[in-house]
C-alpha cells in the first residue's frame, strides 16, 4: 500500500516539528544537550573517516 502524501505546506510541516520538539522536550523525552552532543559525535566521526578512508594506522 503505498504511502499517503503529505499535504502540508513546508511551513506548517516546521510548525508542527517545532510543536513536537517542544513537547518532547518538555516530556523529558528529549535532550537538546545531548542531541548536540550526538550530531557533534556523527560529524566527527564523519569527518575522521573522510580524512583516513583506510584508517590511521596505514
Amino acid at each position: 500500500m503505498p504511502k499517503a502524501k503529505n499535504r502540508l505546506t513546508p511551513q506548517e510541516q516546521r510548525k508542527r516539528f517545532e510543536a513536537e520538539v517542544r513537547k518532547r522536550v518538555d516530556a523529558g523525552e528529549l535532550s537538546p544537550t545531548d542531541a548536540d552532543a550526538a550530531l557533534d559525535n556523527l560529524v566527527r566521526k564523519a569527518v575522521a573517516e573522510k580524512l583516513h578512508p583506510f584508517g590511521r594506522g596505514t
